[in-house]
Parts: C-alpha cells; sequence; structure tokens
C-alpha cells in the first residue's frame, strides 16, 4: 500500500461515525413517512385529487424533501463502500506485515503477487467511485466483487498457513459413505430441471437464430422465462410473489405498462421474474456486457422481437422500443430504471435521470398512455454478489412484492411539476418502502454491524491471522460491593488448588451474580462453569451457551454467574476467543450436540482455539470426549490447560459458596447420575412401549386374514 493510500485512509469515517450517519438516516426517513412525503402517502393523495386541481406548490415541496433525502442515502452508502475497502486494505496491510516475520523471501513471493493484485483492485475500485449511479456504474461493482472474492480466497490461503490455527479433523469413513449418498440423491434430483433447462436454452437460441417474424407476441422472452424458471427448479429456489392483484391488465388495455423492477442480482433477478407470469413482455438488455459471446451473435440477439439492446452504438435504445410498441409486440416492458447491479451491499441505487425525463416522457409523447409497476426483490440481493455459504429453506426463497401502478393521469401531474427526477423519485422510494427495516437490515441495506460481522466470519484468515494478542482482562475479577474477594489454598485430588470465593453480599435473591458487576462492560473473556444439578455453560463477553445434558446448545444473551464453580481462562489469544465464539455459534441450536456430551466444553474449545487440557504429552487439537460435565471441570481444576505451543494457560478457579471444591462437584455428580440414568429409563421404556405397539399391529393385521391370505370378512362367523 502506498504512502497516498494510507494517508487517504485517515479521511475515511470511522465505524462510530458511520453508526451516526445510520441513526440519522433512519430518523430523516422516519420523518418522511410522518410527513406524507414516501410513495404510498402521495400516490393515495394523486390518486384521490386526480380529477380536481392539485396544489403543485405542494408537490414541489415533496419533490424537494424526497430528493434531500435520496441524496443523504447515496452519500451514506458511497462512505459505507469507502470504508469497507479501507477497513479491508488496513487488515490486510496488517496480516502482510505479519508474514513477512514468520516467512522468507521465496515463500512471500507468491502471497506478495496475490497482495499486489488485490490492492489494485481496491485502488480501481476507489477510482471509480465517481461513477457511483451512472450508466459505467458496472464497472466500479465489478471491481469491488472481484477484490472481495479474491480476499476471500486469499483469507482461506492465509488461514492454512497460519502456524497456530488447528489440524482440521480428518473424515470417516461413515462420513464419506453419507456424502457419496448425498450427492447421489442431488444428483437424481436435478435430472428433471437440468433437462428442462436445456430444453429451453435451445428453443431460445433457436428463436434468436431464426429469422424475426413481426407481429404480436414475444416468444423470445416467453423461451427465457421456461429457462430461468428451469434454472430456479434447479436450484432449488422458492418464489413467493405478494401483490400480483396489481400485475391484472387494466382497465384501458391500450396503457403501455412499465415493469420497474429493482435491480440487484443478474441471476436471481431473472428467475424471481419469470414467476410473474406474464404472457408476453419487452425487455431492455445490455447485451454486450455478456461475456463469453462473439459480435456476430451478440448483433443477431440485438434483432431478436421482445428484446430492446442498449448500448453497442445502435442507437437511442428507446426509438426501438416505441417502435416495438406500434408494431403491437407487447403492451408490457421490462426495464431495471437504475441500469445495473446492485453495489453488493443489499443496496438500492438512483435510477437513471433518462428514465422519466427519456423513456417515460417519449412514450407519452408518441400518444400511448403509461402506466409504471414498481417491483420490489426481497432477497435477491447477495453481499457482494457471493452465494450464501448455508443452503437451508430461508437462503432458497426469493420474496417480490409488486406495488400499486402509478397511472397515466399521476405521471402527468408529476412530469408536469417535478419532470423526470420526480417520477425517478417516487419509483425508487417505492422500492425503498417495501425492502426490510430490522437489526441488520436499514430499508434492505446492510447495517454497518452486519458487514462487520460478515467481515469477521469471511476474512478470519486475515484479521486474526498469528494474533498471539492476549484478550484484555484484568488481572481477577473485581466485585462491586463492600465485601473483598477470599483468596485462600485448598486441597484438591492429592494437590493444593488456589480458590477465588465469590462474597454472599454480590448475589442476587436467586443466587446469581451479575457478571457486569465482576468485569468491564467490554470484556471479552472465556468463563466456564458448573452449577447444580448438573449443567455447563459457557460465557464469552455478554453472550451464554447452555449445555444441559442430553439437550441442544442454546444461546443466550445473559451475563451471569450460577451458585457453583467458575473457571475463567487468563491469556486467552483475541484469536482464539474469536475462533470459539463463531464454532459455538454454528452449534446453537441445530444439532443434538451439546457442551456436555459428545461434543463436550473442552473439545469446543481445543479444536476452536488449539488449546488442551494438560493430559496427554502429544500436541493434538482435541480432546477425547467428556460425557459428564464433572468429569470436565475437575480436569480443568487438576491439571490445567495449555495451548497450541505447549505453554499453560493461566486458569483462576471461582466459587460461589464456602464449600470445598470436591464436595461442590460430587452433589454435581450424583445429579447428573440420576440424570442419566432417568433418561435410560424414559429411553428404554418408550423403545418398549412403540415395539409392543407394533407387535400388537401385526397380529392383529395376522388375525384379519384367512389362512388362505384372502382378508377375513368381519361380518362372517368364526370358528
Amino acid at each position: 500500500m502506498s504512502h497516498e493510500q494510507s494517508a487517504s485512509l485517515d479521511a475515511v469515517p470511522g465505524l462510530g461515525t458511520l453508526q451516526k450517519l445510520e441513526e440519522d438516516l433512519a430518523a430523516e426517513w422516519a420523518r418522511l413517512q410522518d410527513d406524507g412525503h414516501g410513495f404510498a402517502a402521495v400516490r393515495a393523495a394523486l390518486e384521490a385529487k386526480a380529477d380536481s386541481e392539485f396544489d403543485d406548490a405542494a408537490l414541489r415541496a415533496v419533490a424537494e424533501a424526497q430528493a434531500g433525502f435520496l441524496a443523504r442515502l447515496d452519500d451514506f452508502q458511497r462512505h459505507l463502500h469507502t470504508h469497507f475497502m479501507a477497513q479491508v486494505m488496513c487488515e490486510l496491510e496488517r496480516a502482510m506485515d505479519t508474514m513477512r516475520g514468520f516467512y522468507g523471501k521465496r515463500r512471500m513471493n507468491r502471497i506478495e503477487r496475490r497482495y499486489r493484485r488485490l490492492t489494485a483492485l481496491a485502488q480501481r475500485a476507489c477510482e471509480l467511485e465517481e461513477h457511483y449511479g451512472t450508466a459505467q456504474d458496472h464497472r466500479r461493482i465489478q471491481a469491488v466483487q472481484r477484490f472481495y472474492a479474491g480476499m476471500v480466497g486469499f483469507s482461506e490461503r492465509i488461514r492454512a498457513l497460519d502456524p497456530t490455527a488447528p489440524q482440521p479433523a480428518g473424515r470417516s469413513l461413515v462420513e464419506g459413505l453419507y456424502a457419496i449418498r448425498r450427492a447421489v440423491v442431488l444428483t437424481l434430483r436435478r435430472v428433471g430441471p437440468a433437462s428442462r433447462l436445456l430444453v429451453a436454452l435451445v428453443r431460445a437460441i433457436a428463436i434468436t437464430v431464426a429469422r424475426p417474424r413481426p407481429g404480436p407476441g414475444t416468444p423470445f422472452t416467453n423461451r427465457v422465462d421456461d429457462f430461468f424458471r428451469a434454472l430456479g427448479d434447479l436450484r432449488r429456489l422458492d418464489v413467493e410473489v405478494t401483490g400480483r392483484e396489481h400485475l391484472a391488465d387494466p382497465p384501458d388495455p391500450a396503457a403501455v405498462r412499465l415493469h420497474t423492477p429493482a435491480h440487484r442480482h443478474g441471476e436471481t433477478d431473472n428467475i424471481t421474474f419469470s414467476h410473474l407470469g406474464l404472457p408476453d413482455y419487452l425487455v431492455f438488455n445490455a447485451i454486450d456486457q455478456v461475456q463469453l459471446l462473439p459480435k456476430a451473435l451478440k448483433d443477431r440477439i440485438a434483432e431478436t422481437p421482445g428484446l430492446v439492446a442498449v448500448g453497442g452504438g445502435r442507437g437511442p435504445a428507446v426509438d426501438r422500443a416505441i417502435t416495438a410498441l406500434e408494431t403491437g409486440a407487447s403492451r408490457n416492458v421490462l426495464i431495471y430504471p437504475e441500469g445495473s447491479v446492485s453495489e453488493g451491499f443489499r443496496g438500492t441505487r438512483p435510477v437513471r435521470d433518462n428514465f422519466g425525463e427519456g423513456l417515460v416522457r417519449r412514450i407519452r409523447e408518441a400518444g400511448h398512455r403509461v402506466e409504471i409497476v414498481p417491483i420490489t426483490y426481497l432477497d435477491n440481493a447477495r453481499f457482494l454478489d457471493l452465494p450464501p455459504r448455508s443452503d437451508t429453506a430461508e437462503d432458497r426463497r426469493l420474496r417480490v412484492v409488486v406495488g400499486p401502478r402509478l397511472g397515466d393521469a399521476m405521471l402527468g401531474r408529476l412530469l408536469r411539476v417535478g419532470g423526470g427526477a420526480l417520477v425517478n423519485q417516487m419509483v425508487r422510494l417505492a422500492w425503498l418502502e417495501a425492502l426490510p427495516t430490522d437489526t441488520d437490515h436499514l430499508l434492505g441495506h446492510d447495517r454497518v454491524l452486519a458487514i462487520e460481522r460478515r467481515l469477521d466470519r469471511e476474512l478470519d484468515g486475515v484479521r486474526y491471522w498469528g494474533s498471539l494478542v492476549s484478550a484484555p482482562v484484568s488481572d481477577r475479577l473485581e466485585i462491586d460491593c463492600d465485601d473483598p474477594i477470599t483468596v485462600y489454598e485448598e486441597p484438591f485430588r492429592g494437590k493444593r488448588v488456589r480458590v477465588l470465593q465469590l462474597p454472599e453480599s454480590a448475589k442476587d435473591p436467586s443466587g446469581r451474580i451479575a457478571l457486569p458487576g465482576l468485569r468491564d462492560a467490554d470484556s471479552s473473556e472465556l468463563l466456564i462453569g458448573i452449577r447444580e444439578p448438573s449443567h455447563i455453560y459457557l460465557n464469552l463477553g455478554s453472550e451464554r451457551f447452555d449445555g444441559d445434558i442430553f439437550r441442544p446448545l442454546k444461546r443466550k444473551q445473559r451475563d451471569t454467574v450460577f451458585p457453583g464453580i467458575l473457571v475463567r481462562f487468563v491469556g486467552v489469544p483475541v484469536k482464539s476467543l474469536h475462533a470459539i465464539r463463531r464454532a459455538l455459534e454454528e452449534q446453537a441450536g441445530r444439532e443434538r450436540r451439546t457442551l456436555t456430551c459428545a461434543h463436550s466444553a473442552t473439545k469446543v474449545i481445543a479444536r476452536a482455539a488449539n488449546m488442551r487440557i494438560d493430559d496427554h504429552a502429544d500436541l493434538r487439537p482435541f480432546l477425547p470426549s467428556h460425557v459428564l460435565p464433572t468429569r470436565t471441570m475437575r480436569k480443568l481444576i487438576e491439571r490445567g490447560v495449555r495451548n497450541h505451543a505447549s505453554e499453560p494457560v493461566e486458569v483462576q478457579i471461582y466459587k460461589t459458596d464456602a464449600r470445598p471444591l470436591e464436595e461442590i462437584l460430587t452433589e454435581a455428580r450424583r445429579a447428573e447420575w440420576q440424570i442419566a440414568r432417568d433418561h435410560l429409563f424414559f429411553l428404554t421404556k418408550d423403545g418398549w412401549r412403540k415395539l409392543r405397539a407394533r407387535l400388537r399391529r401385526r397380529s392383529e393385521r395376522a388375525a384379519d386374514r384367512a389362512p388362505d391370505g384372502a382378508p377375513r370378512s368381519h361380518d362372517a362367523p368364526r370358528d
């Protein structure tokens, strides 16, 4: 990274500044809606006063308020992109400085070349920032997406070179056979959609190569819909359409209907639109931007009826669209008025100036009545054009909202008062009002903290490579009360153990102690606790992971200490804490794996952070299963913990009452054995009950059959 690049990073707004801008933007959006300046409110006012004189001054004030808000929204998005690029570049530079100290020049040459390519892509994206919202914005978006995709691969490569990373566990024979079975099942499920996809592609190519036939209908776009519907079935995508009633034919069949979806993803947008069920439509397409197609084929596709080619030196696309409308090919038009896909942060970009002033006004001047149908895709945008890591039903869901139409009379009023700019603003506000606003999204855009979490997951190899800096914790927990912590030694299984007893005055009426009263609010240290009857829990900062015996792991936002024993790890690297949190979040609530059974707390910690209980001489980064939590806690207290370099990790033992450690664990052990016996008893009882019911049903079916195998009539007397 050059000195000029490093100096320019100082002017980049920090995370706190971006969060403040985000809060101000949310408040301004609420005011805009309360003042009745949103899409729904303005459209309702135009529809109610369509036959009377409208206050042009009030509409101009609405246009100014909308323009001011959308301008600040665009400024926030540009700040967000710049902050993202700057932070990733800083993380990359920090990781490279660390690696140069680990490896020699020969091994670093290949890594340095990748680093220079990624830095060049980042610089290119920053240089193209001035094209935001213009027709050339696709080049900036492509540079950002290429940079991030390369950054994810670079992060995985660095993670593989990390000497502190735990070794991955090998796949067993059963897991390998299960993977083969799953691959075969998925292949068989995709045979049908794949065949339909191939047939639709051949038909679309045949229509393109054949001689164009003038007349009504758009067979090319129909075949394109067939192709993308088959592609959606192949990817097992589920499309849900809301507001389909707004797609019905209007009372005036001569009106031209402009369908204006928010362009968020090149592939899923086409899949979603193919499920709207339009019988025919004209589509605007920048065919020259399609890769791997020869120019002769692009020119042939540009002449296909139903497709309006944009760019490529073919003249104004509006003229070709008006010609197609006059020939009666279709009265439906599909156009993505912002002209390119989303930036990658699920945002919506400005509508091009030549949409309202060019397309809408020109079609109306040609003698056609025009209606605009705003369409919003809720789930199509992927983070920087990368597919999701998981494959759940929610990831495969694509929701689309069809908004109410802007009629020809409304468009005439908007064009007369605010020009094409006001039409563009109304279309974009229709998208924003349909997009979600929650803890992770603001008007469909990824919030700052959501992007930070994604960076933590995707760029773990870069952001935490070789980071052996210990988490910032105090020497020991500090009680926020009058009574101090009592420190003494007591015997434990033949050795002396240093114990810190928490005072009674720190407990609440239920016997719990609030951790904010024991440590700093921003602490991210690691705590393992056990409480009666037999319950182990793990605290990482303000998050708690609970693991009861024979129950799935639970994740909660509670920061308390239960009565019992608490083990505190001191000097654990930040990287290890991050890895432990990620491993536990992946397990929380998804499988019947808990902190106390097959994947015990020590095993999760050992595999994620490359730590181990000091019970063996080897340094393998995993441990045998500890079925009972008392065994896990006893080994932690008795033998201690070592890190990846076989160095001891400081362990502090806390307890909440005056009983000895062995007595507390003995009581918990009795309870856990009782839980195990009860579980085995009910499991056996339920299994025996199901077996008896199955045998009873089988005997009843056998009794209902005649000796020759024919069913016996219940009405006939039996011998």
